[in-house]
């Protein structure tokens, strides 16, 4: 039924830099970031985000660890599966693509959709009618092509399906800086030249 994508977006404000974690900061700079957020572009954003944010973080570390082994970072670098460098977030409206297969498949876990939806549809009451067998589930690589072939890429077709609602992305959570770091330190020395 489908293909994963050949690339990842990182989308991130150039503010606060790329590649970064509010989770790995300490309590009282990572509720400053969010209120910075909060102020600037997204005031909606809850109180408890932090709490929630760090919760779901434990479960894919521990799903991560259970799956592939302890990872290099404890907080990974989040990513989008596919394209996303539209600019549409004002939270995050700058973007790196990065190819996919710089990352060997044990520095990289998978979500449908992203971890912060997809650990509440799965465990919340309120969501029974909005779930699916990928819900709560953290991915392997493999797992993942497994997953798109048998229901296809969020988006496009699945957009209408009510019952789909919150699946408008998969994201990706990268365990391993080291091959970002080799990709834009290539990406950048090509490019002074």
């Amino acid at each position: 039924m489908g293909r994963i994508p050949e690339i990842i977006t990182h989308n991130y404000h150039p503010d606060r830099g790329a590649f970064r974690n509010i989770c790995s900061l300490p309590e009282a700079d990572a509720e400053q970031v969010l209120d910075d957020i909060r102020a600037s572009v997204n005031p909606g954003l809850k109180r408890n985000y932090l709490a929630k944010r760090r919760r779901t973080e434990r479960w894919l570390l521990s799903e991560r660890e259970r799956k592939l082994g302890t990872p290099y970072l404890a907080h990974p670098v989040y990513f989008f599966l596919g394209d996303f460098a539209d600019e549409k977030d004002p939270a995050r409206p700058r973007s790196i693509r990065l190819p996919l297969a710089i990352f060997a498949p044990e520095t990289i876990t998978f979500t449908f959709p992203d971890s912060m939806a997809s650990l509440p549809i799965a465990t919340h009451e309120a969501h029974t009618a909005d779930r699916k067998f990928y819900h709560g589930q953290v991915f392997t690589l493999d797992e993942i092509e497994r997953v798109v072939a048998a229901v296809g890429l969020p988006g496009g077709h699945r957009q209408p399906d009510p019952s789909a609602k919150y699946d408008r992305f998969i994201e990706v959570q990268v365990w391993d800086d080291r091959p970002i770091n080799r990709f834009i330190g290539r990406a950048a020395t090509s490019y002074n030249r």
